[in-house]
């Protein structure tokens, strides 16, 4: 597309100039597609637009139908014999077929060595790449060629039309490049920011859409990185080009609250006549919502809801960081059911399952928010006990009745109970990891054994008491 009023307005300056200047009384003046080399069969074109001036309404008709139809110009119709000065003269025998297709004059001339019935003056505009149109005339007033000062005053007006066209191309197409620029940010998938002296100079649709602002907001937010959540506002401080490079993830918040999460890259770009930043920012908020599900079932138990071991193995290490920089002790408890093969081999994994999954809720309704819970084994749970002492004795009677009282309406076929076992750390030992587990369950068996050996006591021996399970 170019702006034909732009180039039409230029043609008929040109063709008006060179008519009123020149004793020629009729002409056409044309815009090529792209430029000619005269000389060559391989350089050619098309006409981009043109304007006419004094043909009849009959010859107006003829021509315009057939420039319209698409006329090809090619470098070698300028034959070097025609040429005078930077213009061409065609005799009507030796005119070549693009100007054929103008209708010529029907005056006849008597003028001896003068103008003949049919010839032609052709006055390119010339550029630097070669030719990009002309002006064709035809019909003068006087009968005569044209003198070398004519010719001369001729060619000033076609250099002055040349630059006029080149200008007017060149604008045409920054404007074209400028709308495409501005459609392909606008309707890219990125959001994408300019920022220049710290303040936000463009903000395409996209990121409006991302972040719920206006362009209005943009402009008078400041400093510009007000939506970039707090804790990571250093990642796009400074020029923001190095720390940009690794395109890192980042929390941004949208007008109305709530966080997403942004990929984000920085370019250093030319924004009018100085250097900007322009920030390119890829919405991946259902990207790590997936992966932190992935993860999280990848770190939980699907039955119990309770952390696994791999989850343990690296968590654990940074409670035990923490209890050391703060100097604070915490503890270890391990929780087997007893009887629980029992239900198993008796009424079905389903049914086990049911029962692992209720008595899983009562602990950890029994436990704080900070406190957590891993499903060390089939029937075997770890709980971890922040800033807690060796003192348990409360907490596990708490825990033992709510599940004994469980137990006691949701699985009375078989009877299921719960035993614990527990070890701290302490600033003073300085345990490690292992040696706080197998504490822990050493532990367990003491107070299983106790217990069992308190029941054997009060109860009399029978087969189905289950006093003699096997883990």
């Amino acid at each position: 597309m170019y702006d034909r009023k732009l180039i039409q307005k230029i043609l008929q300056c040109v063709i008006d100039s060179a008519t009123g200047s020149s004793s020629f009384r009729r002409g056409v003046a044309l815009c090529f597609q792209t430029p000619i080399a005269p000389g060559m069969a391989t350089s050619s074109s098309t006409i981009l637009d043109y304007t006419c001036f004094g043909l009849s309404e009959g010859a107006l008709r003829e021509t315009a139908g057939q420039l319209r139809n698409g006329v090809t110009i090619a470098g070698d119709q300028f034959l070097d014999r025609c040429r005078m000065g930077n213009c061409y003269y065609y005799p009507s025998r030796s005119k070549p077929d693009y100007l054929r297709t103008i209708y010529p004059s029907n005056r006849r001339f008597m003028t001896l060595h003068g103008w003949s019935h049919g010839d032609a003056f052709v006055v390119p505009f010339w550029h630097p790449t070669g030719m990009i149109g002309q002006i064709i005339l035809d019909d003068p007033e006087d009968g005569r060629i044209p003198s070398e000062a004519r010719r001369h005053r001729l060619e000033e007006i076609a250099d002055i039309a040349a630059v006029a066209l080149r200008d007017a191309c060149e604008l045409e197409a920054l404007n074209v490049e400028h709308e495409l620029l501005r459609f392909l940010a606008d309707s890219a998938m990125t959001g994408l920011l300019v920022i220049q002296d710290d303040k936000i100079r463009y903000a395409n649709d996209q990121i409006i859409t991302l972040l719920g602002y206006d362009k209005t907001d943009f402009s008078d937010m400041n400093p510009w990185w007000n939506f970039i959540h707090p804790d990571d506002r250093p990642l796009v401080w400074s020029s923001g080009l190095q720390a940009m490079e690794s395109k890192p993830r980042l929390r941004a918040i949208r007008k109305d609250g709530r966080v997403i999460w942004l990929v984000s890259c920085a370019n250093s770009v030319l924004y009018g006549e100085t250097t900007a930043i322009a920030y390119q920012f890829y919405d991946v908020t259902d990207r790590i919502r997936a992966e932190e599900l992935l993860k999280e079932k990848a770190l939980r138990d699907p039955l119990t809801g309770f952390r696994n071991r791999s989850y343990f193995d690296d968590a654990i290490q940074i409670e035990l960081q923490r209890s050391k920089r703060y100097r604070r002790e915490f503890t270890l408890a391990m929780a087997d059911l007893s009887n629980f093969k029992q239900v198993n081999d008796r009424l079905g994994h389903q049914e086990g399952d049911r029962i692992l999954s209720g008595i899983a809720g009562v602990v950890r309704e029994g436990l704080r928010d900070s406190d957590w819970i891993v499903r060390f084994g089939g029937d075997e749970f770890l709980l971890v006990l922040p800033e807690t002492g060796s003192s348990l004795e409360g907490l596990i009677a708490r825990l033992t009745a709510s599940v004994d009282a469980w137990c006691a309406d949701h699985c009375d076929r078989v009877p299921v109970s719960i035993d614990f076992g527990w070890a701290t750390w302490t600033m003073q030992q300085q345990q490690t990891i292992s040696e706080l587990v197998r504490a822990a369950d050493a532990m367990l068996y003491e107070r299983k054994a106790l217990r069992k050996g308190d029941q054997n006591r009060s109860v009399s021996a029978s087969a189905d008491s289950g006093g003699s399970e096997t883990r």
